[in-house]
């Protein structure tokens, strides 16, 4: 009898230790019911341009492992309708559980979202695993509680740099036969590959194409990265103010002149008939085209322009299409990528190189009802394994630290590679807003009505306009221990 007993009470243990060991795993993957069974889980996935065939090996992979999930994936090609979509959704309590957002919405839009719990992963462990642009963008106080939080995590991380016609720089900068180092090098540089003529463009090969906005697909970006070459700060301590136009120099940059009114006066140079290294007009391309400057490149009629990872692609195929109409291209083994340049010679200069990025986050709504699965399977996504996969379908760069040396290898795409280590971005309230202000500054110059330095004063002026009185930073809440005992 006793021992009749004893083994009851031993299987009776059993049983329950088993169910609390079942239960504590099924809490990771899925909500348990009341009969003890864990509930099925479906997550919804919004992405931009990538492909299902690219996504879906890694939601299988994470599926299997995790048999009551499952997850939904639903591809945008056109971001306006997608940045549409995702609004109306998450205002109406609806939308998908995980979605990709640019680097610079979050901040903005922190409360739109659902941060990654605290104990999925650190804030150090998210440093020594993403590059530090990453953690700029994505890490940040929550206004919810003030607490330091992680709002996104990054697949790739791409960073804007310099395409050229390897063909011409060699026939026409052979000393060199490649793009300089430094941006003085490089007004050289476009000196020496410009060639004008009687056209109606008035070039027949233009060295670069900058220094306008209405013609060039990626104006504010340069003019972005400029701004972050000569430390430029956009706003005042709090971020509630646009400030540039008032900074001083900072360390030795250059002269006294004012940070923003520098990369002003740069970007703008190169479309002004005045300066040495004039190489581009309103009549280079059509600023109505979609592919703007891209197209010139193709055609041979430029030399450098400027854009991200994906532009190699989209220059291949712009030369097959123009092919196809009987259009005089450049040789396709002629696109070369380089570093874009920098303000102090990298081989000299003991200041840090500065490269933009922009790039897309993925992260949780605030109207997931599994948003702990969500980021789960956002970590198990950027995990080295599947980046390395991810980079291998789409060469888009990585932004994980482990994956940067052997990406630096690839001849084509390992300059983003080399550029992601130290990128830089800068806070946006408003892409479009800005992109119009900005627009309007450059303008001014070029059409000679505004001096670069007027230029920028007025765009502070309609920056200060159009930012919240609280700042663009969410403010952590005022903690009543730390209020003055006055």
């Amino acid at each position: 009898m006793f021992n009749r007993l004893r083994k009851i009470l031993v299987i009776l243990l059993i049983t329950t230790l088993s169910l609390s060991t079942l239960t504590g795993c099924f809490k990771k993957s899925g909500t348990v019911g009341s009969n003890g069974k864990v509930l099925p889980v479906q997550l919804v996935y919004y992405k931009l341009f990538d492909n299902e065939d690219v996504i879906k090996p890694m939601i299988q992979q994470y599926q299997s492992s995790h048999p009551n999930v499952t997850i939904k994936y639903k591809k945008f090609d056109n971001y306006a309708e997608y940045y549409k979509t995702i609004l109306n959704e998450l205002a109406e309590g609806e939308g998908p559980d995980i979605f990709s957002v640019p680097n610079y919405w979050l901040m903005n839009n922190a409360r739109k979202v659902t941060p990654m719990p605290q104990d999925k992963m650190t804030e150090q462990q998210f440093n020594d695993s993403f590059v530090s642009v990453a953690a700029h963008d994505l890490v940040f106080a929550d206004p919810r509680d003030g607490a330091k939080k992680i709002f996104g995590l990054p697949i790739s991380v791409d960073t804007l740099a310099l395409y050229y016609n390897n063909d011409l720089y060699q026939d026409r900068v052979p000393a060199k036969g490649r793009p300089s180092s430094t941006w003085e090098g490089f007004k050289d540089d476009v000196y020496r590959l410009t060639k004008a003529d009687k056209s109606f463009e008035r070039f027949e090969v233009a060295g670069t194409a900058m220094g306008r906005s209405d013609n060039i697909a990626r104006a504010m970006d340069i003019l972005y990265m400029l701004m972050i070459q000569y430390k430029v700060n956009l706003y005042n301590e709090g971020l509630s103010q646009a400030d540039f136009a008032n900074q001083q120099a900072i360390g030795p940059v250059l002269t006294s002149i004012n940070p923003a009114t520098e990369a002003m006066d740069l970007y703008t140079s190169f479309g002004l008939a005045s300066q040495k290294n004039y190489s581009w007009n309103e009549y280079m391309v059509d600023s109505n085209s979609d592919v703007k400057e891209m197209e010139a490149f193709a055609r041979g009629k430029v030399a450098t322009i400027f854009g991200y990872s994906y532009l190699y692609e989209q220059i291949k195929d712009e030369i097959e299409q123009l092919k196809r109409k009987n259009v005089s291209v450049m040789n396709p083994g002629s696109i070369k990528i380089s570093p874009v340049p920098q303000v102090f010679d990298p081989a000299t200069s003991t200041e840090k190189r500065d490269a933009y990025a922009n790039y897309f986050a993925e992260t949780v709504s605030r109207n997931s009802a599994n948003p702990e699965i969500a980021w789960d399977f956002l970590t198990f996504m950027t995990s080295k394994d599947n980046l390395a996969y991810y980079n291998q379908k789409t060469h888009a760069p990585t932004s994980r630290r482990d994956l940067i040396d052997a990406q630096m290898q690839d001849p084509i795409y390992g300059v983003f590679a080399e550029q992601v280590g130290y990128a830089e971005s800068l806070v946006i309230y408003d892409w479009d807003t800005y992109k119009s202000i900005f627009a309007k500054a450059i303008s001014s110059v070029i059409a000679t009505t505004s001096s670069p330095r007027s230029a920028i004063q007025t765009a502070q002026q309609d920056m200060s306009k159009i930012l919240p009185v609280e700042g663009i930073l969410p403010t952590p809440p005022v903690d009543s221990k730390l209020k003055s005992t006055k």
